[in-house]
This record gives structure tokens, sequence and C-alpha cells, in this order.
């Protein structure tokens, strides 16, 4: 009978004498399971773009509302495929087994041939019969825009013929056309913009109006047509009635009897055209605004307070312990805390070691263990893992209470403290994925098993160093790596670097100072005096006042949040990278893009999140404890390292970070639900923003600068 192992870390699987042969290889697997799914999808995009299919391909289609991205291009590639009666667009090619970017009904619609603009475009756009622009597009070649003009006329539209076509035909060459199936389909594609939208009677839609992804890459054009999908373009005059494509010629003087209103036509604001017409002024006025705003809210903060503003002193309270040794000698107490975590390690090694000795001694006796891995050399395992469990505790455990009381006791200064603060809980996380990691790996050793990312195990990261097998990654070396690079999850190896950049790691440090000390511009000059100032009308309870305040600090907490985030996330992380020539630097996602706020928690703090999900969430899940119940615990250890983070270096415990952060449990249930009944992104974007930059963070600022106000006096 199988006997199972408890260990304290959980629940090991069942292990014995029989030894697992050479296991499959999993790469030739997942090779071959790739390659199905990659003839299952240009089988689907075959069947998707031949079913009626008149036309399909790469275009360039025209994004008058790239200005969401300054850097955006107003053309952009874009796949399309013309159907009997309507059009539809996708990103690329692959995408067509997903839902089109846009489609648009051809029904009443006109295509007007515009010629070659910007030495590049061989541009055409679809009208609707009032004259409304839904949908620009351009070619590399002028055969292949006339091609597209036909296919357009088979699917439904009327062509308005004009000069254009002739200059169309002029600039004709030995160009080939795009057609279903032909391998030039691809490549002679390039950039592609334009917004359809819906006008009148048409029925279509686009969700290409903020798309400003970065453009895939460019395909080498066939034919002898130039250009790319790069560069800004404007957009050339819409031609009205029948005069539309009509080569230049000498306008006559108008007629007093000359009829000016010849067709039915929206206003450029109506809803009918809003979304189709041209923005990018009111885009331009609207950052102007921003500009001119912020700038006379600078010039009112200097002229009110002066210039508070001196990074020397700041950094000498920074930095400087102030008659404090204990708290620069918990610096080296780190250190050495993290060099015993190894020793534990390597304490675990020698008596998983004596246990194999026993089992491969009693084996040749006749002795040994059960299949199941019963007998005292089961009990002698479970008893090292339970020592070595109250070791790495104990050894983690004080990684956070020797800072704390040197912290609390020398009652130190708040940056000091706050710095060694937020080491001790990196390297407390750190320590515990070490432990967790190498105790998975002896469980693997025991039932003679392979854990992913071992040598042997198929599945290694990509570029990294070469793999190693447990307990070859028990060296000092393999510890100050992990301990170095950006990441809080161990495992036995990283993806690595290619090569190392000087000049882009100085760019890097240059901003970074830069923005550090705009960081402290906007402390010094606008979120001191305002929370200083806030104290009276919470002292009094002028609701009005309080109101005020907070909206007032909730702007230059904004951007010291954003520019911290960029600073944090974005530059340090990404130099620590580039020094240890780490490979994965992926530490966040499009958090600004959160629909929910479970969606930001997931997205802004990769890894913080990483480590949650690998030695919190998982591991409760594992002992059957329901993904809810699991969910709420990891927000619990998340708010309690906060109130640490926050209550240690300020000498007080008021609990407001940590119940900030358990707040957004309810909160992320609310949002949810909202998302799903207004099925509407941006209502659950709205909520994020006011709730956590706008509203929570100024007001816990205030709440506990009011509290130190009350225990610390001026």
């Amino acid at each position: 009978m199988s006997k199972e192992r408890v260990s304290p870390w959980g629940r090991l699987t069942g292990s014995g004498s029989k030894r697992s042969s050479s296991p499959p290889n999993p790469l030739e697997a997942t090779i071959e399971s790739l390659k199905q799914e990659n003839q299952r999808l240009k089988e689907l995009i075959s069947e998707r773009t031949s079913q009626g299919a008149t036309q399909s391909g790469y275009l360039n289609k025209y994004r008058p509302h790239a200005t969401a991205s300054l850097w955006a291009h107003t053309w952009e590639p874009r796949f399309v495929v013309v159907r009997t009666g309507h059009l539809s667009y996708y990103r690329n090619e692959e995408g067509v087994q997903f839902h089109p970017r846009g489609q648009l009904d051809l029904e009443g619609t006109s295509v007007v041939a515009e010629g070659l603009k910007r030495r590049a475009f061989h541009t055409f756009q679809i009208v609707d019969s009032a004259g409304a622009t839904l949908l620009r597009l351009s070619s590399d070649s002028p055969s292949e825009a006339r091609a597209w003009m036909d296919a357009l006329e088979r699917a439904g539209c009327r062509r308005r013929s004009g000069g254009e076509e002739g200059e169309l035909a002029r600039r004709d060459s030995s160009s080939t056309v795009n057609t279903v199936g032909g391998e030039d389909s691809e490549a002679e594609s390039s950039g592609g913009a334009g917004a359809a939208a819906v006008s009148g009677k048409h029925i279509g839609y686009t969700s290409d109006t903020s798309d400003v992804q970065s453009r895939p890459p460019r395909r080498p054009p066939s034919g002898n047509g130039g250009g790319g999908g790069h560069g800004g373009h404007h957009q050339g005059s819409a031609r009205e009635g029948s005069g539309e494509g009509q080569p230049k010629r000498k306008r006559e003087a108008m007629k007093p009897s000359a009829p000016l209103h010849t067709a039915t036509k929206y206003s450029i604001m109506s809803s009918e055209r809003v979304l189709s017409s041209n923005q990018n002024g009111m885009v331009n006025l609207t950052l102007l605004v921003l500009a001119a705003a912020n700038f006379r809210l600078i010039l009112e903060n200097l002229l009110k307070y002066g210039l508070r503003f001196n990074p020397v002193t700041f950094a000498r309270r920074a930095l400087t312990p102030q008659n404090n040794p204990l708290l620069f000698l918990c610096w080296p107490t780190l250190l050495a805390l993290c060099l015993a975590a190894l020793g534990i390690e390597r304490l675990a090694l020698a008596a998983l070691r004596r246990e194999q000795a026993r089992d491969a001694a009693a084996a040749k006796k006749g002795e040994g263990r059960s299949a199941g891995g019963g007998g005292k050399s089961a009990v002698g395992a479970g008893a090292a893992e339970w020592l070595i469990l109250a070791l790495n505790v104990a050894n983690t455990s004080a990684m956070l209470a020797v800072p704390s009381a040197v912290i609390h006791y020398t009652d130190s200064e708040v940056l000091p403290g706050f710095a060694l603060t937020a080491v001790a809980i990196v390297l407390w996380m750190k320590a515990v994925s070490y432990a967790h990691c190498n105790w998975d790996l002896r469980c693997a050793r025991r039932a003679h098993e392979l854990r992913d990312g071992e040598r042997g195990s198929g599945l290694l990261p990509a570029h990294g160093d070469p793999p190693l097998r447990y307990p070859e990654n028990l060296t000092l070396g393999n510890l100050a790596y992990f301990l170095a690079v950006p990441t809080l999850c161990y495992q036995l190896t990283y993806p690595r670097s290619t090569r190392f950049r000087i000049r882009w790691l100085l760019r890097r440090v240059a901003t970074m100072l830069v923005t550090l000390t705009t960081m402290l511009f906007i402390i010094e000059q606008y979120i001191e005096p305002t929370i200083h100032n806030s104290i009276q009308p919470m002292m009094t309870m002028d609701w009005p006042r309080m109101v005020e305040r907070l909206l007032k600090l909730s702007l230059p907490n904004l951007y010291l949040w954003l520019l911290m985030f960029y600073t944090l996330f974005d530059l340090w992380l990404n130099i620590v990278a580039e020094l240890t020539g780490f490979g994965d630097r992926e530490f966040y996602k499009e958090w600004w893009n959160a629909t929910t706020v479970g969606e930001y928690w997931r997205l802004w703090n990769m890894p913080v999140h990483s480590w949650m999900l690998r030695h919190v969430y998982f591991p409760c899940v594992r002992h059957k404890i329901p993904k809810f119940t699991a969910g709420l615990i990891v927000f619990f250890v998340s708010a309690v390292f906060h109130e640490i983070l926050v209550a240690l270096p300020l000498h007080m415990v008021k609990g407001w970070a940590f119940y900030g952060l358990m707040a957004q449990v309810p909160l992320m249930l609310i949002t949810e639900k909202l998302k799903q009944r207004f099925e509407s992104d941006r209502i659950g974007n709205a909520i994020f923003w006011m709730s956590f930059c706008i509203l929570g963070q100024p007001l816990s600022i205030m709440l506990y600068y009011h509290d130190w106000r009350k225990e610390h006096g001026a």
C-alpha cells in the first residue's frame, strides 16, 4: 500500500523505490502541437478569406484619431477583406479568426480615387450618399489601388470616375495585384489608416480610433510602389456632388442663381459624423489648455511659497543616519541573514543525502521502503523538513524583526527608516521564495522526478545560463545573483540578455535623476504646503474646506505617483536588469487601461503579483481553500506589508494603509458588476482612477499627516 508523506510546506507526492524511467521529451510534443495549431490557423484563415471574398490583403488605413498618442502613425497596416455587400478589416492576417476591428456596409456607398498622397500613398476613399468619408485606404502601387477599387465596385460600391483614375493609370507599372491566396497579397502591404464610421443608414463600426499600438514589421513591396505606413498625412478636402474626382480646371465665377445646397449633410459635431471627422485641432487645444493651466499653478505656487526645493538637504536627511549606528548595522545584518538562508538549505541537502544513503543501504539488505515511501526513512524525512521549516521561519522572521526593533526603539528618522523597511521586506520575500522553491525541488528528488526549469526537463529559460539541477544551485554565486536581479521569485536559472548596452544604461540613469528631482520638487513645493494647510479644516471638521484640500492635493499626488511608478518600474528595475543581464523585463503591463480594480492589481506590479500567485494563492488553492478565500488571503498579506511599510518608519500604527488595501476587495466586486451591467470598459476605468489616484491616495496622505501632527507636534 502506498503511503503519503506529509511535509510542513504542504502535501508531498507519493514516492517510493520505483524510479521513473526517462520522461518523454516535452519539447518535441510542444513543437508538434504548435505545428498542428499553425496548420489549423492557416486553414481557418484560408476558409474565412475565401467565403465570398472578392479581394483580400493588406492596405494602409487612415486613422485621424491617432493623436491619442503623439508618436502614433496616422497610416497603419490592416488586413482588409472585401465581400459582397460589406468590408471588414483586421489588425493582421492571423486576426481573421477573431472579430474584425471594423466593418462597413457597402450598400449605397461610393468609392473615389484620390491619387498619390505624400509621394507614397495611392489613396482612395469610401463615402456615403451625402459625401461624408467613411473610410480612407491606400496602397503602395497604383495597380493595386485600382484592383481594390474594382473589387469594391463588384462588392456593391458605385465608382465615381474622374481625373484621379487617369492619374492612377499613368502611374501604373509592372506591380502585381493582391489576390486571395496569392503570395503577393501579403507582400505588397504596408501601413494603414482611416477611421470607419457610421454615417446615415450605413451599418458599421470600428475599434481602431484608440488603436495606437506599435505597427507590425513591414513587408517588402513586390512592385515599384514606394513608401511605408509611416509619417503624417493631412486629409484632403472632400469633393462634393458630381464634381468628385474631376481634373483641375479653371472655375467660372459663381452665378447668383447657383445652387449651394445640393445634398443632405450632417453637422460635423453631430453624432452621425463626429466619429469620422478629424478632431486633431481639439486635441491640440486640450493639450495647450492643460499645459497653460499647469504652468499657471507652478507660477502661483512659486509666488506664494517661494522656492522651497533643496535637493542637498533632502539627500542628507534621506541618506545620513543621525547618530544612529544601530540603523547602519542593520544593513550587514540583513546580508548575514541572507547567507544564513543558504546555510539552512545546505543543511536540508545534507539531511536529504543521509536519507538517500539509508534508503540505498536498506535496499541492499532487502529492507527498503515500500512503494509508497513508508518506513523509518519517511518518518525521518518528515522530521527533518519540520526542522528546516522552523529554521527558515526563524531566519525570515529575523529579517523583519531586527530592522523593525531598531527603527522603533531608536526612534529613527522617517526616510532612512523607510529605506531600511522597504529593503527588509524585499529580502524577506526573496528568502521565502528561496526556501519554498528549494523545498519543492527536494520533494521532486524524493519522488525521483524533475521539475520544470531543471536540466533535462525540456522547459528551460531562453538565452539563460547553463541549466542546473538541484542541488547544483546551492552555491553562493547562485544566491547572490538571485538577490541582485529585479525579481522576487527564485528559480534555478533565468533568461539572460544577449548584450550590455552602456549608452542605453546612461540614458536611463540620467532620466532617473531628472524624475527623482521632479518628484522632490513636487513633494516640497506642492504636497507639503497642501497637507500642512489641511490640518485646520480637519481639526474643525470643515467639510467644504476638507474637500477643497483633498482635490487640491489630488493633482500633485497623481503626478508624484505616476513619476514614482515610472522611476521604480521602468527606470530603476531596468537599470538593475541591464547591470545583471536579467532578460525578463516585463515588470508591469498596461494597468492604465484597467477596466476593474482587480485587473489593475493584476497588471501594475508584476514582480509582487507573481510572488503572491506562486507562494500564497496557489498553495492555498492546493490545500482546497476556495479561490475567493485564497484571494482574500492574498489581499490580507499585501495589506499587512503595506501597513508595515508606512507605519514603521512613521512610528505609529493607525491602519489606514491596511484598511485601504482591504477596501479594494469590495471595490473589485463593484467594478466587476458595473462592467457586466453596462457592458462598458470606461466605467470601471474611471472608477479605478477616481478611487485610487484622485481620492484614495490623497485622503490617506491627509489622514496620516493629521495623525502624525497629533502625535509628534509641529
